[in-house]
């Protein structure tokens, strides 16, 4: 699997886990809490981490920058 490819399935993941959070009702947050991978910061991280790649292309650039920019969106939207 080249480079790209591989960044390229790790943005999608991210991508439906960012979706994951947006669709979990407000009372379980709290218990979401507890679990890193229920934290936006966690995968604010592991974007920067594939932009910062040597190796990462255009397209792999701003999908991510694409998701960064959903995970800023205000979360007190509501949810269930």
């Amino acid at each position: 699997m080249s480079s790209e490819a591989f960044q390229q399935q790790e943005l999608v993941h991210i991508e439906r886990m960012i979706a994951e959070l947006e669709r979990m009702p407000r009372r379980r947050r709290g218990v979401a809490a507890h679990s890193p991978v229920m934290q936006p910061e966690y995968w604010r991280k592991r974007i920067h981490a594939l932009m910062k790649s040597p190796d990462a292309t255009e397209t792999v650039v701003r999908h991510a920058a694409a998701l960064l920019a959903k995970l800023a969106e205000p979360s007190d939207r509501p949810r269930g």
